[in-house]
């Protein structure tokens, strides 16, 4: 009977959105086993948003934006050659503008994630199912990526502490927060390129790589292994990883 397996997978009660979403952390394959009945995305996406928009909330009162900014403007030699072009009030009016920006970026941050799921899901489907014939739909591409994103969530907790508790914020890194990679105790002035490298060996990012090496392999209607599917991920990351320190040690 060809389709015996099919009609027992689609009888098997589905799990809740909340179910689901804390077992990605204690036991993801029953997540990623769930998505192959039903492919919503939404649930993890809102998760993940209420703790960006908590982080957003408090960060806009924490932070001296115009400190934040010098700071990002320090860590990036294009951002100092243009202030460097510009007269002082040219200078001043640029700093407040990107000030507003920050803040602003810090309550539409979700809006962003949810566009960078949308284009991460797209090229991971299209690699798995050209490279390996994965068979995995849109809709459970994006389901595989926001519930693999959800460790992140970890991360906005652990800022959110450090923004309540530190007596001194002027030094606060928005770019890297918190000790979760080699990069918070290296100097950002120095060698950029090993910067960008370490700040990216970060313990949630390659929790996040092996959760969606395990969704894909999982979701697959062709048997794609555990291990080939996340040795797949860490390769991708690797690439974009050299590319963006690359560009971060050019500019």
């Amino acid at each position: 009977m060809p389709n015996a397996g099919a009609s027992v997978e689609s009888a098997r009660p589905a799990m809740s959105h909340l179910a689901r979403i804390f077992s990605v952390f204690f036991a993801p394959g029953k997540t990623f086993e769930d998505v192959k009945i039903k492919s919503s995305w939404w649930a993890p996406w809102a998760f993940a948003a209420i703790f960006s928009m908590a982080f957003g909330a408090l960060a806009v009162q924490k932070l001296d934006m115009t400190t934040l900014v010098q700071h990002q403007i320090e860590q990036s030699k294009m951002a100092q050659r243009q202030m460097e072009s510009l007269s002082p009030e040219q200078r001043e009016r640029g700093i407040a503008m990107r000030a507003t920006i920050t803040k602003v970026t810090f309550f539409v941050f979700p809006v962003f994630s949810l566009i960078g799921g949308i284009v991460i899901a797209a090229v991971l489907m299209a690699l798995f199912n050209f490279g390996f014939a994965a068979e995995v739909s849109f809709d459970r591409a994006m389901a595989i990526v926001f519930y693999s994103f959800l460790p992140g969530v970890i991360t906005a907790i652990l800022v959110i502490v450090t923004l309540l508790v530190s007596p001194d914020l002027s030094s606060f890194n928005l770019q890297n927060p918190v000790a979760t990679n080699p990069a918070f105790f290296m100097d950002p002035q120095g060698n950029a390129f090993l910067f960008s490298i370490a700040s990216r060996l970060d313990i949630i990012s390659i929790w996040i790589l092996i959760l969606m090496g395990l969704g894909f392999s999982t979701v697959s209607k062709r048997k794609l292994a555990p291990a080939t599917a996340i040795i797949t991920m860490f390769v991708v990351y690797g690439i974009y990883a050299l590319a963006a320190a690359g560009l971060a040690s050019a500019f």
